[in-house]
């Protein structure tokens, strides 16, 4: 929905670009964070997040770990995982938990 607030997190900055103008195209008001690292802050802040869209295999903090403890600061928040390399994530059994 228009004026909604996503934070995107993607290592790849053509990719990450891609995706922050799309949702501001669609309407949505998009930050971006390069890592977990720099995500957290916001996640950690008052600012509104109603998604969180994470790349799976960031460095450091992968985006699992990542959605974990963004829903332990915020515990409703949706989350969409991202990935480059969907057949090798689907076959990691165990790595995204139901729902």
């Amino acid at each position: 929905l228009a004026g909604e607030s996503v934070v995107v997190v993607e290592d790849d900055p053509a990719v990450r670009m891609l995706v922050v103008n799309v949702l501001g195209e669609l309407g949505y008001t998009a930050h971006q964070a390069g890592d977990a690292r720099t995500a957290l802050p916001l996640l950690e802040s008052d600012l509104r997040v109603d998604l969180l869209v994470t790349d799976v295999g960031l460095p450091g903090l992968n985006g699992r770990q990542l959605a974990e403890i963004g829903r332990q600061i915020r515990p409703e928040l949706k989350v969409l995982f991202i990935t480059g390399y969907a057949e090798h994530a689907a076959a990691r059994g165990g790595f995204l938990e139901p729902g």
